[in-house]
């Protein structure tokens, strides 16, 4: 029971994870750091495996830089 309640939040991060670093290289990348919006699409497919693994924290960011914060 615990390990099927375990399992099913790791996939659900997980998955969170994955749309949102999609999301994420594609559009907010460049509005976190700008020199980034010079990057190739092999540079943001390298850093699509940490935006998936720390999602909150890029998010936290993202909206943080849009806002015109730091």
């Amino acid at each position: 029971m615990l390990l099927d309640i375990a399992l099913v939040a790791a996939a659900s991060y997980a998955l969170a994870g994955s749309a949102f670093a999609v999301a994420f290289v594609w559009r907010g990348l460049p509005v976190v750091d700008s020199a980034a919006a010079r990057g190739t699409w092999g540079f943001r497919a390298l850093t699509a495996p940490g935006a998936a693994a720390l999602w909150p924290v890029m998010l936290r960011k993202w909206v943080a830089a849009a806002r015109g914060g730091a």
